[in-house]
């Protein structure tokens, strides 16, 4: 018979990979374990409903930001003047 150990849920550590991630694959995968852990009944509505108020404005901000990037590197670089 095998022994599944069950790692309690730290809401505030859980909120502050949150914030310091910034890598939204890896906000993503948390967000995942959250969602995970509200179906099997291991953390209820308020744990669910606290770091969806962190998860989606990260989420949000890294998007904007790599939207932002992307805008950069996709615009054509700025041609030099030739001097007379």
């Amino acid at each position: 018979m095998e022994v599944t150990t069950i790692e309690a849920f730290d809401l505030l550590e859980f909120q502050k990979r949150a914030r310091e991630s910034v890598d939204p694959k890896k906000l993503f995968e948390l967000w995942e374990e959250v969602c995970r852990r509200y179906d099997k009944g291991e953390i209820g509505a308020y744990e669910l409903e606290e770091m969806k108020e962190v998860v989606l404005p990260h989420l949000k901000a890294l998007a904007g930001l790599q939207r932002s990037i992307n805008n950069i590197e996709d615009a054509p670089a700025p041609q030099q003047r030739k001097r007379a």
